[in-house]
């Protein structure tokens, strides 16, 4: 069975310069300079505060933040960074998920908490995404897909991707499956029609997706860490699986029901949460949060994968996964610089490894 992974690469060869990361993060700052956005959506501040990030990289590089790293993948990630940037960068250089990392770590130096610390996050986040649409022309992209890219693309059973955008299904007019999101796709948090939003404190009425916005409300993931992407990605499977449990307790055992009812008055809104939905789920024992599939998909793929336009570098969880899957035999991966062979074939010990040139298929294969 013939699978593919399909990363960022396809949007730069085929939509130019605008979805590199360097214009991405020029983009923003000239939206924020030219208040090409909306106030509701974030605020100007965050231009001050990604200069602020920028700033402190001198002292990152110096060590002078390496204690407060305390996760190991957080450890691992500073290390990456360092080596990425061992001279200071200007601020358009920097990978724009890698500021993520800078804004943990300087939230942590200087103790500010939730809820400015979430905003700080969130804004960045909406912030980037915001250009990465760039006003939806990201996903126009697909009308100058040439009839053998999209023959190519036709070929493969499964077809993953790690952008938000809609190209590829555009062109290939079938399922594609988002490791990490999509624009298209409603955060639960922000869907009426979710299973979050039948709780008492609704945050899609307290929290109205901005018309014209909808992209920066979406299920794309974006941050500096693998094990974050990952996570975001499966907290709703995490979250059914516990809940059912906790309903059958409720149901079978006097003193689960005790203490479970005794979350109904509580000064926490989380844990009244807690209460409400396992209340609903009594009453309704199908309704669920809503699973992203794709990474459950990509647990349970067969025979070979294709990594096109992905980076080593990135997105470890991706690789980890693949790796993990006794089901994959082969892995056919285009290296943009010839150093990735070495990471890839390294990385995957256990698997048949055969490595191309995406400069040479972009060549062959690119023109009309």
């Amino acid at each position: 069975m013939k699978n593919i992974i399909i990363g960022n690469g396809i949007d730069i060869q085929f939509g130019g310069a605008d979805y590199t990361n360097k214009n991405i993060i020029e983009r923003a700052l000239l939206n924020l300079k030219t208040k090409n956005f909306s106030e509701e959506v974030y605020t100007k501040e965050i231009e001050t505060w990604i200069y602020t990030l920028h700033s402190i990289i001198p002292e990152i590089l110096n060590n002078e933040y390496d204690q407060l790293a305390v996760f190991d993948y957080e450890k691992s990630e500073l290390e990456s960074f360092k080596n990425n940037y061992s001279t200071n960068r200007e601020i358009s250089d920097i990978g724009f998920e890698d500021y993520f990392l800078l804004n943990e770590l300087h939230c942590r130096k200087h103790r500010i908490k939730n809820p400015e610390r979430f905003y700080f996050q969130e804004f960045l986040r909406r912030l980037f995404l915001d250009s990465i649409y760039n006003d939806g022309k990201i996903n126009e992209i697909h009308k100058s897909f040439p009839k053998h890219i999209v023959e190519y693309l036709k070929s493969f059973k499964n077809i993953f991707t790690t952008n938000y955008d809609r190209n590829i299904e555009a062109s290939i007019n079938n399922k594609v499956l988002y490791l990490h999101g999509a624009f298209h796709i409603l955060s639960q948090t922000y869907d009426p029609n979710s299973l979050r939003n039948k709780l008492s404190d609704r945050p899609s009425e307290k929290y109205p997706v901005i018309k014209g916005y909808e992209h920066t409300f979406s299920t794309a993931i974006t941050g500096s860490s693998g094990n974050f992407k990952e996570f975001s990605a499966t907290q709703s499977e995490l979250a059914n699986s516990g809940f059912e449990k906790f309903v059958n307790g409720y149901k079978e055992d006097p003193e689960i029901k005790e203490k479970i009812e005794a979350f109904k008055n509580s000064d926490d809104a989380l844990i009244r949460n807690f209460y409400e939905v396992i209340q609903l789920k009594l009453n309704k024992p199908d309704l669920k949060f809503s699973i992203d599939f794709a990474i459950n998909e990509l647990k349970k793929v067969q025979g070979e994968i294709t990594f096109l336009g992905l980076s080593p570098n990135n997105d470890s969880h991706i690789f980890k996964i693949i790796k993990d899957n006794p089901s994959i035999e082969s892995i056919i991966f285009y290296y943009f610089q010839e150093s990735e062979q070495n990471l890839i074939c390294s990385f995957f010990d256990n698997k048949k490894v055969k490595t191309k040139s995406v400069k040479k298929f972009w060549s062959n294969n690119a023109s009309a």
